[in-house]
């Protein structure tokens, strides 16, 4: 969420705002663990919320786990 130029917030908002990408799935990978960046991150709609703290060492297992749910699950058509 907190990214330079664009926040993750602002890249959200505008995300759902465009037709052609406002249904992509997206998962959060932030360092905040505050419940208003949780709770306006899931208001747009995300399909995750990971903080970079809880994930620790683990960092490369969680991008695997992303990387086989894309390869296993349908998406509407």
């Amino acid at each position: 969420l907190n990214m330079p130029r664009m926040d993750g917030r602002e890249f959200l908002a505008e995300l759902r705002e465009d037709p052609e990408h406002r249904d992509a799935i997206v998962f959060v990978l932030t360092t905040s663990e505050t419940p208003e960046d949780r709770a306006a991150s899931y208001d747009k709609n995300v399909a995750g919320y990971i903080v970079k703290s809880a994930v620790g060492e683990g960092f490369l297992n969680v991008i695997n786990l992303l990387d086989r749910y894309w390869r296993v699950v349908l998406l509407p058509a």
